[in-house]
């Protein structure tokens, strides 16, 4: 495959930074614009360059094998295996997906350093640094809850015993927790880590050193204080690389994962305040010292926090801030970071024309009535929170009362309909955070131990391990994802639907569409009529609305495939496959979380966002599925949003409107 003038410029600049003291960088074109290729181009011209041979023990006692890890989200490591098939020699490069229940019966055979890539993903890394390499939790003796060594300590003196002492803030909280046991301190350890030995040798992917490490979506590890960050972080490799089209969404902290995870020197590390120390974590599970000047952990600071962080976040210093600035931009990132746009390369790829359509419609009478009983009783709760003086301690239940809101502007079903097929009742709100991906969960499922996870994460979690184990505390891991049929007669319509599937809960002969659904089929009709072999991609945060607009279309006799988290790998290979290659399927009805990101759907020219995201970044990430090298056809985005909804004074200040 011939590269672009402006990948080449890439393969030259990643070679010499490979060559430098660097050995990295994090490569932030823009989504569309060929990053897996130019990753891929990095490791085969790497392998023909002669270079000292790496091969041999670590300092750490870890063999080096010169093989490259590619970390993705799963549904990329597709992506990955179809590009390295399609654009290298076949059987010059040997791909291992280290994926599944089965990876380590795979590997028994030729090991590792057998392979030229080694794709994992997310979850795989995190699921077995967590299982092997961290250390095990302790149980509290007053309170019973787990706890990591260090987190016991301040749990025992400020929050739970007999010898706490909160401290004046502190006292302030509203201790929920009981005394369930008395008697001597036992450290006892979870039952899956009783038989660990401590040392690395049972983690696969943390037991060797690696020629390259390559994260693809690298701001996946963008909370540095995660199990998936640390698990990324207790790599070894001689190289590193992050590939992101977003490496920035929020707030400049982020960034301070890659930095970490590149290991560059100085802005990676923590200082000494009295010696010339120098490391990158200074606090481990217990130990006050650090274990290289021998000096307490409190006299050590973090360089990156200290010189461009708190400076840039510091109210009223507008000139801190500035130097900051100036400091990110022009010493730090300019340095490791390579960023082309497609605008800024528009001669090199020749996109064609993107357009941006937002779509206003109004709500019907029954709609509008709904939505303002709705909000009205939010309203209602709103003011109680602010009238009692506990707003801030209620944001989580504000953040349901806006997901409420949505849900209701998107279908009214979504919010009447929120028990399943057991008569269990279903929390699908926005306002959770994700135990995996620390992100508004997506789809939430609750497990036994009452800890919140996007379907999608936990299926890939749950995928990626034999014995699953919750990351919160510990405990085995059970999610209901099943239940028993509906005793209703349904016909032949559901079939393929998932049990639990909110198409389940309704009758089916009395269905009621929604303004917004008839606004999308407006839109596919116009599509089609401008184009007869024109496919479009449809997002939305909430897959019972997925469904909704599934059955729908399908009644109005337009094909349709789904990918939603719950699917698996070769699920989600048919559903890329049939949209591709069959003619007559139209529309591909995508969750933001499982297809919004290392897709490549040029066969499609249209992408219809049904509800705003939280996070304009995510959305942006999901709309480049579509305008990307490859795509010949001028491109169509439409948002759809109604108009008078979710009130500016809500919350007292301006939000985002639906």
């Amino acid at each position: 495959m011939p590269l672009l003038r402006f990948q080449k410029e890439w393969l030259a600049w990643a070679l010499k930074q490979e060559a430098s003291e660097m050995k990295g960088g994090i490569l932030a074109d823009e989504m569309g614009m060929g990053k897996t290729i130019q990753a891929i181009s990095l490791v085969l011209s790497a392998r023909s360059i002669e270079r000292a041979e790496t091969s041999g023990v670590t300092s750490a006692g870890l063999p080096s094998i010169q093989t490259t890890l590619v970390v993705c989200p799963l549904v990329a490591m597709i992506q990955w295996m179809s590009e390295i098939a399609a654009h290298t020699e076949k059987g010059s490069v040997r791909v291992l997906a280290y994926h599944g229940a089965k990876r380590k019966k795979e590997l028994a055979e030729k090991g590792f350093g057998g392979y030229d890539f080694v794709l994992t993903t997310y979850s795989t890394v995190e699921g077995e640094y967590r299982n092997y390499v961290m250390e095990p939790k302790v149980r509290c003796e007053w309170c019973q809850k787990l706890f990591r060594p260090n987190r016991l300590q301040m749990h025992l003196s400020y929050y739970c015993g007999p010898f706490a002492s909160k401290t004046a803030k502190q006292a302030k909280q509203i201790k929920k927790s009981k005394v369930l046991s008395k008697g001597p301190v036992k450290k006892v350890y979870n039952d899956r880590k009783k038989a660990r030995d401590g040392s690395l040798k049972n983690s696969p992917l943390h037991s060797v050193k690696w020629e390259r490490i390559i994260l693809d979506e690298g701001h996946s590890i963008k909370d540095r204080r995660s199990n998936t960050a640390r698990a990324i972080f207790a790599l070894e490799s001689t190289y590193r690389w992050a590939l992101s089209g977003t490496p920035l969404q929020n707030r400049v902290g982020e960034l301070y994962s890659l930095i970490r995870f590149l290991q560059v020197s100085p802005y990676s590390h923590y200082l000494c305040k009295d010696c010339d120390c120098m490391v990158l974590d200074v606090r481990s599970a217990g130990v006050l010292k650090c274990a290289n000047c021998t000096h307490s952990s409190v006299r050590h600071f973090c360089w990156w926090n200290r010189y461009v962080s708190k400076p840039i976040q510091s109210n009223g210093k507008v000139n801190e801030g500035k130097r900051a600035m100036i400091l990110l931009k022009h010493k730090i990132l300019k340095n490791i970071v390579l960023r082309r746009t497609k605008k800024g390369r528009a001669s090199d790829i020749a996109l064609p024309p993107r357009i941006e359509i937002l779509r206003r419609d109004v709500l019907d009478k029954s709609e509008k009535e709904f939505y303002e009983a709705m909000y009205t009783q939010g309203q209602t709760q709103l003011n109680t929170y602010v009238a009692a003086g506990t707003l801030l301690n209620n944001f989580a239940h504000i953040f349901d009362l806006l997901t409420r809101l949505r849900q209701a502007v998107d279908h009214p079903y979504l919010v009447v309909c929120r028990k399943d097929g057991s008569g269990n009742k279903v929390d699908d709100g926005a306002f959770n955070e994700c135990c995996l991906c620390h992100d508004p969960a997506e789809d939430p499922v609750v497990s036994s131990c009452k800890h919140v996870f996007c379907k999608t994460c936990f299926t890939d979690y749950s995928a990626a391990l034999e014995k699953v184990s919750c990351p919160s505390c510990s405990k085995p891991l059970t999610v209901d994802l099943t239940v028993k049929n509906n005793p209703l007669n349904w016909t032949g319509l559901l079939k393929g639907y998932k049990q639990k599937s909110i198409l389940r809960q309704l009758d089916l002969k009395n269905f009621q569409t929604s303004t917004k659904i008839d606004a999308l089929k407006e839109e596919i009709r116009c599509m089609v009529e401008r184009d007869g072999s024109a496919k479009g991609i449809v997002f939305s945060q909430f897959t019972s609305f997925l469904d909704l607009i599934n059955y729908s279309l399908t009644m109005g006799g337009v094909k349709c495939v789904q990918l939603v988290g719950s699917m698996t790998l070769a699920a989600r290979e048919e559903a890329i496959k049939t949209f591709t290659d069959d003619p007559d399927c139209r529309i591909f009805l995508m969750s933001l979380k499982a297809g919004g990101v290392a897709l490549n759907l040029t066969v499609a020219s249209h992408v219809f966002l049904m509800d705003p995201w939280w996070n304009p970044a995510v959305e942006r990430q999901a709309q480049d599925r579509i305008h990307r090298i490859g795509q010949y056809k001028p491109i169509r985005i439409i948002k759809f949003v109604i108009e008078g909804t979710l009130k500016k004074g809500f919350l007292g200040y301006r939000r985002r409107k639906n």
